[in-house]
């Protein structure tokens, strides 16, 4: 029985899932490194990740670099992508009135 974590059809179900073949090329790479290395440590966000939440991770990731230097790109995206999942079940409450 193999580990589902380094399982490729596993993988490749997350990437197809969260929409990332819809990037280009370059920014696709990156994506599917990120999503891979994600799988490992956050599986339960990942089985969740939606191409809703990267766009959003992209979009906080391009506010924050207008505002500051960020020395470590790759793991500042992590970051925002692992953000925008957990934050996504908050943004469909209701307002509170």
């Amino acid at each position: 029985m193999t580990d589902r974590l380094t399982d490729t059809a596993f993988i490749q179900n997350i990437y197809e899932n969260s929409g990332v073949y819809y990037y280009k090329d370059d920014l696709k790479g990156v994506l599917e490194n990120i999503i891979k290395e994600l799988c490992h440590s956050h599986t339960h966000l990942m089985i969740k990740l939606r191409l809703n939440h990267i766009d959003r991770a992209i979009f906080k990731y391009s506010q924050a670099k207008e505002k500051k230097t960020i020395h470590n790109t790759k793991e500042y995206l992590k970051a925002c992508i692992v953000s925008a999942v957990y934050e996504s079940p908050l943004e469909e409450l209701d307002p509170i009135n």
